[in-house]
């Protein structure tokens, strides 16, 4: 069967890896190319092995530069990682993060993840995800962005709250397919690719 996801891994634990590897070996359709262990070999590997994903422990040196690099050059990347400090996932996220997993997460659970997020689904650990979706209520007025429209900052508001495409469309009287066009000016606007990045940035903005 041909490999349909090429992944690189970079994990400064050697006995980590290798588990990491097993796991992704017994899943049809994925495959580590290519395994090193500082920020160095990820961008080495990254050029020679055209890997689809990046999966790197962000507590590397230079990790967090290399996640915003490999963003640049649109190669999805993965943090693999014990930290759970919501500014960590927040910067990891605001660079380019595709993926937030922590360790210690089953391998069932990861090969998920690695397959949604290589899909174009962005991944964050349940956890870490409730405690960075939940925003300060005395802030929701907030002006949290420059330059955005007064109906981008409603719509805005409302991802902050964790509501649907619909939800959005219903509590603003507009359609789906007009909310869609929102997100898709206000996304640029933020230098943000997905939902859940635009949030990072919004509570970032309200600090």
């Amino acid at each position: 069967m041909s490999t349909s996801v090429r992944i690189v891994l970079i994990d400064p634990h050697p006995i980590f890896r290798q588990g990491v590897h097993r796991t992704i070996a017994r899943s049809d359709g994925m495959a580590v190319v290519g395994e090193g262990k500082t920020a160095a070999d990820a961008r080495r590997l990254a050029s020679t092995k055209t890997p689809d994903l990046v999966m790197l422990d962000i507590a590397i040196a230079g990790g967090r530069e290399v996640v915003a690099e490999l963003a640049k050059r649109n190669i999805k990347c993965v943090v693999l990682t014990m930290l759970d400090d919501a500014l960590t996932v927040s910067k990891a996220l605001a660079a380019g993060a595709n993926g937030y997993i922590l360790k210690g997460v089953s391998g069932l659970e990861l090969i998920d993840a690695l397959k949604g997020i290589h899909s174009g689904q962005p991944y964050v650990t349940a956890e870490l995800a409730v405690r960075l979706l939940a925003a300060g209520p005395q802030q929701r007025e907030a002006q949290v962005h420059a330059g955005l429209s007064y109906r981008e900052q409603q719509v805005l508001d409302r991802i902050v709250k964790g509501y649907t495409n619909q939800e959005i469309a219903d509590s603003l009287g507009l359609t789906v397919a007009t909310i869609k066009v929102y997100l898709t000016q206000l996304f640029k606007k933020m230098g943000v690719r997905s939902r859940l990045q635009a949030v990072i940035a919004a509570r970032n903005k309200m600090r």
